[in-house]
C-alpha cells in the first residue's frame, strides 16, 4: 500500500480502523479470495498431514479413503466406487472456485493497483 494513501487518509480524518475498514480492505478483496481459494484446495488435498495426525478411520480424511480403497490387500480394487467417491470428493473444490472464480481471477491478474 502507497504511504500517500495512508497519509490522505489520516488528512481525511480517518483513523486506523477507518483506514482498514474503508479503504484497504476494499482494495485487498480480489486478493483475499485469491489466496481463500488456494489455502481451501491447498488444504483440501492434504494427505500427509491428516495421516500423521489422525489414528481413527472414522477421523480421516476423504482423500485417505481414497487411497485405501485403491490398496485393498489380496483383492481388486473396485474402480466404479473409488471413482464415484472421488468424483464427490472433487465437489467442494470446485463449487468453491466456481463461485469465487471472479474474483479469483481479477485477483491474480490485477496490476492497477
Amino acid at each position: 500500500m502507497p504511504d500517500e494513501l495512508l497519509e490522505a487518509a489520516r488528512v481525511d480524518g480517518a483513523g486506523p480502523i477507518r483506514f482498514f475498514l474503508t479503504i484497504l480492505l476494499p482494495l485487498s478483496r480480489t486478493n483475499i479470495a485469491a489466496l481463500t481459494v488456494i489455502l481451501f484446495i491447498y488444504g483440501w488435498n492434504q494427505y500427509l498431514w491428516p495421516l500423521l495426525i489422525t489414528m481413527e478411520t472414522k477421523m480421516s480424511t476423504i482423500v485417505m479413503h481414497i487411497q485405501r480403497m485403491l490398496f485393498v490387500a489380496d483383492a481388486i480394487p473396485e474402480w466404479n466406487l473409488t471413482m464415484a467417491v472421488a468424483i464427490l470428493a472433487m465437489l467442494p473444490p470446485v463449487l468453491v472456485v466456481l463461485v469465487m472464480q471472479r474474483l479469483f481471477v481479477k485477483g491474480l491478474v490485477e496490476t492497477e493497483k
